[in-house]
């Protein structure tokens, strides 16, 4: 995995130990799967940095609504009575290509560290032994004496009917249009507050539907 923890500890042991490594990491992409991945992992591909960069993109609507009242005029959203939009293409794109130049700057990293990253899909055989299957179908057999699991983990729909008519948070930050029509975001912990918060300053009319007497309880 070369996520945040692989590649660190990765770079450690090469820079700082001298250690021979490799690291394995599925194909670069958005939506993650059993074959799409990518350097950076769920942080910095389908996490932390995409939804930073869509909060501050919603954030600016609070702004807009503050401005009237410092002076400003001529900038009031739709929903404030005014006529500045939103393009909600143009922050997706931005953000692809931020999380883009991002994948490339980790695949870097590992490099200046003398760490061979290598493409595909990883399975352990044995205490010492990784099979990896390159997106061609080539297969190659890695020995080493420590194998450091770092794969870290991709979100799952609850098993209840209608499930299949959901998306995921990595689809949500990927969508190509902001959803016409009520949002439902099922869940009260932060990455659903913070989706919420995202859709409804983006315009949408959104719903947070939780089990507990209150949100962010934990």
């Amino acid at each position: 995995g070369a996520g945040s923890g692989g590649v660190r500890a990765s770079r450690f042991a090469a820079q700082l130990y001298g250690a021979k490594v490799a690291c394995v990491e599925l194909p670069f992409g958005f939506i993650s799967s059993d074959s799409v991945g990518g350097a950076g992992g769920t942080c910095v591909i389908r996490g932390c940095v995409p939804k930073k960069l869509l909060v501050y993109g919603a954030h600016v609507a609070e702004e807009l609504a503050d401005a009237a009242g410092l002076g400003w005029r001529g900038l009031a959203t739709a929903a404030n009575g005014g006529t500045v939009t939103h393009d909600w293409a143009t922050l997706v794109a931005n953000k692809t290509k931020e999380v883009t130049r991002l994948n490339g700057v980790y695949g870097n990293i590992m490099k200046s560290a003398n760490v061979e990253l290598i493409e595909g899909r990883g399975v352990l055989k044995d205490a010492h032994t990784v099979e990896v299957t390159a997106p061609n179908g080539d297969v190659r057999v890695l020995r080493a004496k420590h194998i450091l699991l770092a794969t870290g983990g991709v979100p799952t729909k609850l098993h209840i009917p209608g499930a299949e008519h959901a998306i995921t948070s990595d689809e949500a930050l990927a969508l190509e249009a902001l959803p016409k029509g009520p949002i439902v975001v099922l869940g009260g912990g932060y990455i659903a507050t913070e989706f919420a918060g995202i859709f409804k300053g983006l315009g949408g009319q959104v719903h947070l539907m939780y089990r507990a007497d209150a949100p962010l309880r934990g």
